[in-house]
């Protein structure tokens, strides 16, 4: 059975710069008739070679109203990010040291939101290059805090050189169309839609990481209808070994309950090795 893990909402599947110490290397110095003074030369210091990480960017947001909220009157927002790794490596994001800030027209902080909910491979990660997002809350009403206007954000999101993952994109992912889950007698008053995940590769996978993003038909982002982990699952909670060729499938639900209109998807999906 295709199950799945990570996410939020309902998935359905969801320099500091460093130098080497001194170093005091002793030349002995001699003849065949005397025997020189022992000479004591000092290397300076050298610094290491340093890795200078680049702060990750965002390249597009959007905001929402949140949908079916209990209280009518309050005016929280959610705000869709997509954040870009600039750097040539993969890097981690120090989660628990996060802070999104939002900014008035003057430059000045107005919300400070610490807990933004990221979409990350294996929920830490970004690859090199890569694009990747984040949801947010600006929680004026439910901080019980002055509302304030703010015209743009900033993240502050410290991050370290990603070592020791183990991936491969050699999958493939198949994606049907949306459909309502109650007229195909499914339950629940969402969307859903049919996933095919193929090991394409010639190793075996633990599971697959998948993420689809939404847009609408201008091409805004929306923010990010099913994101998780999926495997072919024992029913403990263990992975069963994905072997080269095999498939996993099942249906999918989007996390998107806050736009109607027609949306179109982006898939993105890796594999992650078994014993990795």
């Amino acid at each position: 059975m295709l199950q799945s893990g990570g996410g939020t909402g309902t998935p359905a599947i969801l320099p500091t710069e460093t130098q080497a110490p001194s170093k005091t290397t002793s030349l002995l110095a001699s003849s065949t008739s005397t025997v020189e003074p022992t000479l004591l030369v000092t290397k300076e210091p050298s610094p290491t070679a340093t890795i200078t990480i680049h702060e990750l960017e965002i390249e597009e947001w959007s905001v929402f109203p949140y949908a079916n909220l209990v209280d009518p009157n309050n005016t929280d927002k959610r705000v869709e990010i997509l954040i870009h790794n600039p750097n040539e490596f993969p890097v981690r994001v120090k989660t628990d040291e996060v802070e999104l800030r939002f900014l008035n027209a003057a430059g000045e902080i107005v919300y400070t939101n610490p807990n933004p909910t990221f979409y990350l491979w294996e929920g830490s990660w970004i690859r090199e290059g890569e694009t990747a997002a984040i949801s947010a809350c600006v929680c004026f009403d439910t901080d019980d805090v002055p509302k304030q206007e703010w015209d743009s954000l900033t993240l502050i999101a410290p991050l370290e050189e990603a070592t020791g993952i183990a991936f491969t994109t050699d999958v493939v992912v198949s994606l049907g169309e949306f459909f309502s889950l109650a007229e195909a007698h499914l339950g629940g008053d969402q969307l859903g839609a049919e996933i095919n995940l193929v090991n394409t590769g010639s190793e075996v996978l633990q599971s697959f990481e998948v993420r689809v993003i939404a847009r609408d038909a201008n091409h805004k982002y929306v923010g990010v209808a099913v994101h998780g982990t999926f495997s072919d699952s024992d029913g403990s909670g263990g992975y069963l070994d994905i072997q080269p060729g095999a498939s996993a499938n099942g249906i999918v639900v989007t996390e998107i309950d806050y736009v109607k209109d027609p949306l179109t998807y982006e898939v993105s999906s890796i594999g992650i090795p078994a014993n990795h």
